[in-house]
């Protein structure tokens, strides 16, 4: 009996993390105050290497599985496997650098915040006032 309890409290626990909402931001100087799923997966693609005002886009992604990082990739319609075969790709043809991979939400929002042009994506209930949101995944 101790063991299903045990096994119903976890569920109740990882519920809420399933259902937690993703933000993606970006420097406050970044010149769009939105995006778009394609675009952001230009972008993370590395196909869109500049915001629109012609500032270089610098790209921070998440290095641990989980609930943020799958419903992002989800947003975007690209699974890591995909995006790591392309920045490889893009890599080894010279045309460009994969992006940063960062190990915490925490650590997103403060790469984000002190980089020009960055743009990466964290639970919504850590972005902060230090970075613009760009959009809300649900």
């Amino acid at each position: 009996m101790k063991k299903l309890l045990g096994l119903a409290f976890a569920v109740m626990l990882a519920v809420p993390q399933l259902n937690a909402q993703v933000a993606v931001i970006a420097h406050k100087g970044v010149s769009v105050s939105a995006i778009s799923a394609s675009a952001a997966a230009d972008i993370f693609s590395l196909s869109t290497k500049e915001w629109k005002d012609g500032s270089p886009v610098v790209v921070f992604d998440q290095k641990t599985e989980g609930a943020t990082r799958t419903k992002f990739y989800e947003f975007i319609g690209k699974s890591p496997i995909e995006l790591k075969k392309i920045w490889m790709r893009i890599q080894l043809s010279g045309e460009g650098k994969a992006p940063t991979i960062v190990g915490s939400d925490d650590e997103v929002v403060q790469k984000v915040a002190s980089t020009p042009g960055a743009i990466g994506y964290v639970a919504a209930s850590k972005a902060s006032g230090d970075v613009k949101i760009l959009a809300t995944i649900n």
